[in-house]
C-alpha cells in the first residue's frame, strides 16, 4: 500500500471517531447533567527506508468539558442541580454510581430515587426517606434536606481528584472504578427547584459536524483519485506486455 493511502486511512479513521463523538454530543442535548465529549489524537510520523515519511493520525482518547451546565428552573422540590465540581451518589444494583441527574423523585417507600429508581444515597450510606405527613420538603446548598417535621439527612455529593477518569455508563451514571471520593470545593452548593442542562453547545457541534462530514469526504476523495491513478496505470502496464 502506498503513502497516500496510510495517509487517507489513518485521516478517515480518526475522522470517523470525532463524527461519532460529535453525534453523541447532538443526541445529548436536552439530556440533564451531559457532558460534552471531545477526542484528543496524535499526528506521528513513519520513515520508510525509501520514500517520503508517513505523517498518520491516531486517537488515543476522549475527554469530557466538566463545565456547569445552564442550570433551569423547574420550580419541582425534588429537582437538585450541583452548581460546581462534584457528583450525586446512587446505589445500584452493580454498586455506588455517580450523577449530575438531580431529577428525582419519591419511590412507594418514600424514598429519594433517581429517574431510573436507584436510591440517592444520604451522607450516612442510607436512603434519605421522606415522612408521610411532610408537606413541605426544603433542601439547604449544603445538601440537607428537611421538612416542617425535621430535618431527614444531607445528600452525599462527592469529588474526585481526577474525575476525567471516571467511565461513562448508560443512564447518565459514572463509575469511579476505584478511585477515591475526594472533599468537595467550598463553592460548590446544591440548588433545589433546579436542573442542570446538558452543556453542549449545539451550534458549535452543528458546525463541527459538517466541518468533519466535509473533511471526511475530502480524504475519500484524494484515496478514490489514488485508486484511478493505480488503477489507470496498472492497465497501461497490462496493454504495454499484451
Amino acid at each position: 500500500m502506498e503513502n497516500i493511502s496510510y495517509i487517507g486511512l489513518s485521516q478517515q479513521m480518526a475522522l470517523s471517531q470525532q463524527i461519532e463523538v460529535a453525534s453523541n454530543n447532538i443526541a445529548n442535548m436536552s439530556t440533564p447533567g451531559f457532558k460534552t465529549q471531545g477526542v484528543m489524537f496524535n499526528d506521528y510520523i513513519t520513515s520508510p527506508k525509501d520514500g517520503s515519511p508517513i505523517h498518520q493520525s491516531q486517537n488515543f482518547a476522549t475527554y469530557r468539558d466538566l463545565s456547569t451546565g445552564n442550570l433551569a428552573q423547574t420550580h419541582n422540590p425534588l429537582d437538585l442541580a450541583i452548581a460546581g465540581e462534584g457528583y450525586f451518589a446512587v446505589s445500584t444494583a452493580s454498586g455506588i454510581r455517580y450523577t449530575r441527574d438531580g431529577g428525582f423523585s419519591l419511590n412507594f417507600n418514600r424514598q429519594l430515587v433517581s429517574k431510573t429508581g436507584n436510591i440517592v444515597m444520604s451522607e450516612g450510606g442510607g436512603p434519605l426517606v421522606i415522612p408521610p405527613e411532610a408537606k413541605q420538603i426544603t433542601v439547604a446548598d449544603d445538601g440537607t434536606v428537611a421538612t416542617e417535621i425535621g430535618d431527614v439527612g444531607r445528600v452525599k455529593v462527592v469529588s474526585f481528584d481526577n474525575p476525567q477518569a471516571l467511565t461513562k455508563l448508560g443512564n447518565n451514571l459514572y463509575d469511579a472504578g476505584g478511585q477515591a471520593e475526594t472533599p468537595l470545593a467550598a463553592e460548590t452548593r446544591v440548588e433545589q427547584g433546579v436542573l442542570e442542562g446538558s452543556n453542549v453547545n449545539p451550534v458549535v457541534e452543528m458546525n463541527r459536524m459538517v466541518e468533519l462530514m466535509r473533511m471526511f469526504q475530502a480524504a475519500q476523495n484524494m484515496l478514490m483519485t489514488d485508486h484511478d491513478r493505480i488503477r489507470g496505470a496498472i492497465q497501461k502496464l497490462t496493454a504495454v506486455e499484451s
